[in-house]
């Protein structure tokens, strides 16, 4: 086989969802959830660093660690391995199902920091600060357990099989990790898309019972954090802390909606096709309608976990650290717009791309169509999705920040700054260790809201 820029550039070049030709879409997927899953470890130390004594900071820290390496599970398309790592591949499986499991216990768990009115049990000390150790302990006696009833790695969470095709009348070659069963493959009879390989993962009853698992769990922390808000707004006395919840509550929302409509076709295509892997593509060579409708569900749920693990892991931070951190609020508005716009460019680049090529024959016209407007209009889309994230992250101010508000509201009292107001302003900033950016943010923030008292 070639090089492995020339493979990348040859899978990613012919991709095309209707026949089936995806190895180039799995590794962009591959590559995507390298980098998401360094971004939610990057936002877990953020979390950890802020206040690593915390049992709620250890315990979020562990959630986004968690949710990181889920998003990673397409790793083995970063490179075209051969079925030599095969066994790699199944022990780092293992280490993925240990990370979901402890991921749906955490889900449950979280009701510890925030006050669910029928568990508050779960505040107490001794059980709020040993989760963080005593969760992964139970996640691994879970794992462990499954491996032994189930006779190994394989009847637990399913085999794996690698694919060679080196040209479309040749017969496959096919390597199977031992244990697993054989299953029907073909090679696609496009010759510009040979030679090519992949690897297949097989899944048992309870790994996809577990899988789907993630949305009903998501629920019920969803449920949580309703209860822990609307608990704590009517009390009165934790408004920051209620605003934690609401956060964390927008950031589950955006689980169980996208991932909630992923796994329900799943759902229907588990049950009308089998399994969902890329052997079982393999049977309706020849059908473009049917298997475009399986690529479009399959990589639809892979997009959903990455995309839906980026959303909690920003909301999960900005829950936390909103207060602690300055500028928190408005780094991570920035960071989710732009994750957006990208994202969407990304989905509507890959949809008009197939359908350009499909229709004529000529993808890249698709990607002009699209590119095009995305860049003439970047001001005005970024506007909109700004508007979108200023709402589920409003505006909040650490104590410091708050007292430099204060400072500036009595300085603008006469709607003016004077030369002397500015250099006690710049003594107060730097007395309260404010940066030259900081204060411009604050003082944009005060000028744009009319209506803004102490920060407020």
């Amino acid at each position: 086989m070639e090089n492995v820029s020339g493979y990348y550039i040859r899978m990613l070049s012919n991709i095309d969802l209707f026949r089936g030709e995806t190895v180039g879409l799995s590794i962009i997927f591959a590559w995507l959830g390298f980098i998401a899953m360094i971004y939610l470890f990057i936002l877990g130390s953020l979390i950890l660093r802020a206040r690593p004594t915390s049992a709620e900071n250890r315990f979020m820290c562990l959630l986004l660690i968690a949710e990181g390496f889920k998003v990673s599970f397409d790793w083995k398309f970063l490179y075209p391995f051969g079925p030599e790592i095969m066994p790699i591949i199944q022990y780092v499986r293992v280490v993925w199902w240990f990370f979901l499991i402890l991921s749906l216990l955490l889900y449950v768990s979280i009701c510890a920091f925030y006050p669910v009115r029928f568990l508050k049990f779960m505040s107490w000390d001794g059980i709020r600060k040993n989760l963080y150790w005593c969760l992964p302990l139970l996640s691994g006696l879970i794992v462990a357990w499954m491996i032994k009833e189930n006779g190994g790695i394989v009847g637990a969470f399913g085999g794996i099989g690698h694919i060679i095709c080196l040209d479309a009348a040749s017969i496959p070659q096919v390597t199977l990790y031992p244990g697993t069963k054989e299953f029907a493959v073909s090679c696609f009879d496009i010759p510009e898309y040979h030679p090519y390989s992949y690897f297949t993962t097989g899944s048992t009853p309870l790994g996809t019972l577990l899988l789907f698992s993630q949305v009903f769990f998501a629920m019920i922390a969803l449920g949580f954090m309703r209860n822990a808000q609307k608990t704590l707004e009517n009390e009165g006395a934790n408004i920051e802390k209620a605003k934690e919840a609401r956060a964390l509550f927008i950031g589950f929302s955006g689980k169980v909606v996208f991932q909630g409509a992923t796994v329900a076709f799943m759902i229907y295509l588990s049950a009308k096709f089998g399994q969902i892997n890329f052997a079982d593509v393999a049977k309706y060579i020849g059908d473009a309608s049917v298997i475009g409708i399986y690529m479009v569900g399959l990589y639809g749920f892979v997009l959903s976990i990455l995309a839906t693990a980026l959303f909690e892991g920003v909301m999960f931070t900005y829950a936390i650290l909103k207060n602690e951190i300055l500028g928190i609020d408005e780094r991570l508005r920035k960071t989710f717009s732009a994750a957006v716009f990208a994202g969407i460019g990304g989905i509507l680049f890959l949809i008009t791309s197939e359908v350009m090529e499909t229709m004529i024959g000529i993808g890249w016209i698709g990607g002009v169509i699209i590119g095009l407007p995305m860049i003439l209009f970047r001001k005005q889309i970024l506007s909109t999705i700004n508007g979108f994230s200023n709402i589920i992250m409003p505006e909040s101010f650490t104590s410091v920040e708050k007292g430099y508000l204060e400072a500036y509201a009595l300085a603008r009292e006469d709607d003016s700054v004077t030369d002397r107001e500015r250099k006690l302003l710049d003594i107060q900033a730097k007395t309260l260790g404010l940066d030259s950016s900081s204060v411009q943010r604050l003082e944009f923030w005060y000028d744009s809201n009319p209506k803004a008292e102490d920060g407020e």
